[in-house]
């Protein structure tokens, strides 16, 4: 490798771990709230849409450099790496945010915002079992 594609590799790596980490943060917002998922403060306010799609983001932000890895290798194994890859990123948001594939706080389901809530029937995370499950 020639020292013009290690600096390129640097780059890469530096740039991906700052944009991962962006993404996380802001998920962790769009999930949770100010205060975070423990309500603290202002109390929860949960996003669970926006969380998959930030977590999805956030995995897709780790594609390129693991192409950049395999620049020189077969299609299938590129693809296969990038899917390999977006899943692998989008768990690790999980388990950095507490997050479930649902979008929830781990050990909360989706439910609809009853009436007294800012905005209700959004999609939002209840722990409680007899809350109004999402369609």
């Amino acid at each position: 490798m020639s020292d013009r594609g290690g600096w390129v590799l640097a780059g890469m790596l530096v740039a991906t771990a700052v944009v991962f980490g962006a993404v996380v943060v802001v998920t962790g917002f769009l999930a949770c709230g100010i205060s975070g998922c423990g309500g603290g403060g202002f109390g929860p306010a949960f996003a669970p849409g926006q969380a998959q799609v930030g977590m999805l983001v956030a995995g897709v932000s780790l594609a390129p450099l693991a192409l950049r890895l395999l620049r020189n290798r077969r299609r299938l194994l590129q693809g296969v790496a990038a899917g390999v890859t977006i899943a692998a990123g989008a768990a690790l948001a999980m388990v950095v945010l507490g997050l479930g594939p649902n979008g929830c706080p781990w050990g909360q389901s989706q439910a609809r915002a009853g009436s007294d809530a800012f905005e209700p029937g959004a999609l939002t995370c209840s722990g409680d079992r007899n809350a109004v499950p999402s369609n």
